[in-house]
């Protein structure tokens, strides 16, 4: 995993997990786990094992990305790879929902002016939530350009100096239902998106994983814990599916939740509210940076949507 020295110190966010044990074990995951006393009804956050999730996350008060602001635009779905150059996001700045990208020198520099992505992107279809895995050269993201194939698809690239390849489907996750939101790990060997499937409370959050990069991916399953008689979607994965972060919609309010469990045979905690972050706004579609110190998310706080950023405090 990549590790940046030039981000703020590493606060809660990034204390170990030292009494974590079982498959996936880290030592840089969000918050820690902790015993717990109480009943392991609603609001304990139990893990299932008598942990629970101890600490939250904090962030600095969020700040929206002036060069990605268009008023008469929708942009959402941010996404970027490890070294924090590359973002990709969805606008409507085109007319329709596509895929764009603003660069970067460095992570201490600005976001640059956005450009469409013409290869990811159709005249007609609706092109969004893409998620870049992080080293640049895989891409999953969401389209209704052929639903009889699918609505996730993916392309790849051989270097990032390089044009995308055409978008094809991931046929193994082809259902005629719809999906939305693909995010995929740092070893793009788990998949998370959200869907509306038979059994379905609403939008839920499914989970598919593979044994290798090359290998297809396996049959999605809904995400223990994370299936509430609420909706939730827009999820963001890491640490091999130990830590997630979601949108949870109750009613009118949309907000950013996260979950961590200790490894991936547990069941998810009740989903918290990332309360440094959230308003009586629409906040959604989180993406963290590796070392998860740098969040990146949607809002309309400002009357359309646009995209903000935030660094973890202490």
């Amino acid at each position: 995993m990549r590790q940046r020295s030039d981000l703020v110190t590493i606060p809660t966010l990034t204390l170990a997990l030292a009494a974590v044990s079982g498959c996936a074990q880290r030592g840089d995951l969000i918050g820690f786990l902790a015993p717990i006393s109480g009943d392991g009804g609603p609001g304990d956050g139990m893990t299932g094992d008598g942990f629970v999730a101890a600490s939250a996350p904090r962030f600095a008060p969020p700040q929206l990305v002036a060069a990605l602001s268009d008023p008469m635009a929708d942009d959402e779905d941010p996404s970027f790879t490890g070294d924090l150059r590359e973002l990709y996001f969805s606008s409507t700045r085109g007319g329709t929902a596509d895929i764009w990208l603003s660069r970067r020198a460095s992570p201490a520099d600005p976001w640059g002016p956005p450009v469409l992505v013409p290869e990811l992107s159709s005249s007609t279809a609706i092109d969004r939530s893409p998620s870049v895995s992080l080293d640049g050269l895989a891409m999953w993201f969401a389209t209704d350009r052929d639903t009889t194939r699918g609505r996730l698809w993916r392309s790849s690239r051989a270097t990032r100096a390089d044009p995308w390849a055409i978008p094809v489907p991931v046929l193994e996750l082809a259902s005629p239902n719809f999906d939305s939101a693909p995010a995929v790990d740092a070893t793009e060997t788990t998949l998370y998106f959200a869907s509306i499937r038979p059994g379905s409370a609403g939008t839920d959050i499914y989970a598919s994983t593979r044994v290798a990069v090359s290998a297809p991916w396996g049959l999605p399953q809904r995400v223990p814990g994370l299936d509430t008689p609420a909706d939730e979607g827009d999820p963001f994965v890491a640490q091999g599916g130990l830590v997630v972060f979601f949108t949870l919609t109750r009613g009118m309010q949309v907000d950013l939740y996260w979950s961590a469990r200790r490894s991936t045979d547990a069941t998810f905690p009740l989903g918290l509210p990332v309360a440094d972050v959230n308003s009586p706004f629409m906040d959604k579609d989180a993406a963290l940076s590796p070392d998860l110190l740098y969040l990146m998310f949607a809002s309309n706080r400002s009357g359309n949507i646009e995209i903000y950023e935030t660094h973890a405090v202490n």
